[in-house]
């Protein structure tokens, strides 16, 4: 009489087995979902920043609406404000600079200076090399063009995310109506998490500005205490630079310091990465998960995590859209839950 197969395998190791292909479908699924983003969060861009920017602006628009404006005239007026606002504050910025054109010569120029001092030689002077000269021209040719490919598909974004703009402002109460009538949860229910998800990104970008308003003050007063020239335009860049999550931080802070070194030297240099540093630390390294906790309702440790697995995933984009899209999920959890009674157990069905 033949054993039974199950009973030639221990119960523990058949259990085991089961375990080892459960983990690896998970990892398996897991990494599947990273690749899969990676690939296709780069093409999702212009539909990701022509949302966040339709829920910020539809208030407006229905504003304009109210105010017997024609919808279509209301799009425009909306979509047009966002590119008229950028120009805005590079014109503030190119004026800054030519109003203090003497000051930022002097500027760049003792950074220069300083520059050769320290490194003990011109750095210019490599490329008078003729040895050196043709290696260095190719490689500028080549950053030249990649910085040109860099600019026609930024350009490309935008201008695909205006156009899918105009028609969410449009078109938005009814594309919402669509989804409550084909989405499974009842029309109520669907009513409710989307206008929580329009509420989570429009204080996200709250929450953002706060933090952006705060970089700006500090390092604003920092320039000023320490005599430096073009304080305004240094603050204007660092308002404007926090809006790129993390890494705009950083830039503008470069550029301040570079200022500072062209005005001061080193000591002032070393004074402003002062000021910076303590500011990235402590305003984006703890204000911000404590301002977007606060206005998102989510705990300030969540916020970091869900930041740097958005870092992981996406990059600055994932970093950009991490935080406000886990607040979304967890608004939607709640939406979803059914109710518990006051002895904490659910309603039978």
């Amino acid at each position: 009489m033949s054993v039974p197969r199950t009973d030639l395998v221990p119960r523990w190791l058949a259990r085991l087995g089961w375990s080892g292909w459960l983990i690896a479908g998970v990892v398996l699924g897991v990494a599947a979902f990273i690749v899969a983003v990676a690939v296709v969060l780069p093409y999702l861009t212009p539909v990701i920043f022509a949302v966040i920017l339709a829920a910020v602006l539809q208030p407006w628009v229905g504003w304009m609406r109210r105010r017997r404006i024609p919808p279509i005239a209301a799009a425009a007026i909306a979509v047009t404000a966002v590119p008229v606002v950028v120009g805005l504050l590079i014109v503030v910025v190119v004026i800054g600079l030519r109003g203090q054109g003497e000051a930022w010569t002097q500027t760049m120029g003792s950074a220069s200076e300083r520059l050769t001092s320290a490194l003990g030689t011109d750095p210019l002077t490599t490329v008078a090399d003729p040895e050196r000269r043709k290696e260095i021209l190719l490689g500028l040719a080549g950053s030249a063009f990649t910085g040109a490919v860099a600019v026609i598909a930024l350009i490309f974004i935008v201008l695909v995310a205006l156009y899918i703009l105009f028609f969410l402002l449009i078109d938005g109460p009814r594309f919402g109506a669509a989804i409550e009538r084909h989405a499974s949860p009842p029309a109520v229910t669907v009513r409710v998490m989307l206008a929580d998800a329009a509420d989570g990104l429009r204080r996200y970008m709250v929450g953002t500005t706060f933090v952006a308003t705060m970089n700006a003050v500090v390092i604003g007063l920092g320039a000023a205490v320490l005599r430096l020239p073009l304080v305004f335009v240094i603050a204007l860049v660092t308002f404007s630079m926090a809006y790129v999550p993390y890494l705009g931080a950083w830039l503008s802070g470069i550029f301040a310091v570079l200022v500072a070194l062209g005005a001061g030297g080193m000591g002032t240099a070393l004074w402003m990465l002062a000021v910076v540093l303590v500011t990235q630390i402590v305003l984006e390294g703890l204000a911000r998960p404590l301002a977007f906790g606060a206005t998102l309702d989510m705990h300030p440790l969540a916020v970091v995590a869900v930041t740097v697995a958005g870092g992981i995933l996406g990059g600055v984009l994932g970093v950009f859209i991490a935080v406000p899209l886990a607040a979304i999920a967890v608004s939607w959890r709640r939406t979803l839950r059914p109710p518990l009674h006051s002895d904490g157990v659910m309603p039978a069905p």
